[in-house]
Order: structure tokens, then sequence, then C-alpha cells
């Protein structure tokens, strides 16, 4: 009987050492699958976002864009073949409103080498007076603008 307990015994043993064997085997495969998806998942996410940047690029290099007052431009792409984007004039550093009596103005926008926008006083920021110019700072004080004395 005490052979018996004993085997029974050692039958117990390697079937919980094969148990725990077993377990340990399935855990690695777990942790590899778990890697494997995780790998997958980031090379597919990638994948995607180098598809969307070429799409950007392509479409940037398929597209011209013109202002809408640009005959030349619109025509030049279509003749290309190219898609037109339409973009707002843009605001040029590289001018100056002047009022057309505002003769300081016009004589410092040409010394500058700037472009000249002739508008309305009413669309002026600041009004440009002389000290001396008495209606001219009444004007700039009744329609609330700012004023730059030019002597």
């Amino acid at each position: 009987m005490k052979n018996h307990c004993a085997v029974g015994l050692l039958v117990a043993l390697t079937f919980i050492a094969g148990t725990a064997q077993a377990e340990g085997l399935f855990d690695k495969m777990l942790d590899r699958t778990v890697d494997s998806a995780e790998r997958k998942a980031r090379d597919r996410m990638n994948q995607r976002i180098d598809q969307s940047i070429d799409k950007v690029i392509n479409k940037t290099e398929e597209t011209v864009q013109c202002v809408a007052t640009d005959q030349e431009c619109l025509k030049r792409a279509k003749d290309a073949g190219k898609q037109v984007s339409i973009v707002n004039q843009p605001t040029l550093s590289d001018s100056v409103k002047c009022v057309v009596t505002d003769t300081a103005c016009l004589k410092q926008a040409k010394a500058q080498g700037k472009k000249v926008e002739i508008v309305e006083e009413a669309e002026l920021d600041t009004l440009r007076c002389s000290r001396a110019d008495a209606e001219c700072l009444k004007r700039a004080k009744a329609m609330g603008k700012k004023v730059e004395i030019t002597d």
C-alpha cells in the first residue's frame, strides 16, 4: 500500500508540474499574441497616417492657389489642368492706405517703395493731421479715430 501511495503521489506531482508548465507556455503564447496585435495595430495606424500625409501632399501639388481677381493665375491653372483654390487677397504689409488729398502720405509711400491704396477718410484707423489743422482734429475726434500728428 505504501507503493500505491507513493505512485499516486508521484502521478499527482507530475500532473501538477505539467499543468504549471502548460500554464507557463499558455502565458508566453498569450503575451506573444498581445505583442503581435499591438505591433500590427501600430503598423496599420502608421500606414494610415502616411497615406493621409501623401493625400494632402498630392492634393497640394495638384492645386494652385489664386486670388479670385487674378485672371492670369486662374488661366495658368486651368491650362495646366490643376485645381484652383481661391484665396483672399492678402493684406499687404508693403501697402499704405492714403486719402487722395494727403500728399505727405503719398510721398512717404513712394519714398518707401510701398503700394498706395486710396481710401476714404472714414476707412482709416488713424487720421493724419497737422497740429494747426483744427478741422482734421475735430473730424478725428467726432469719428473716434486715432490721430497721427504729421508736423
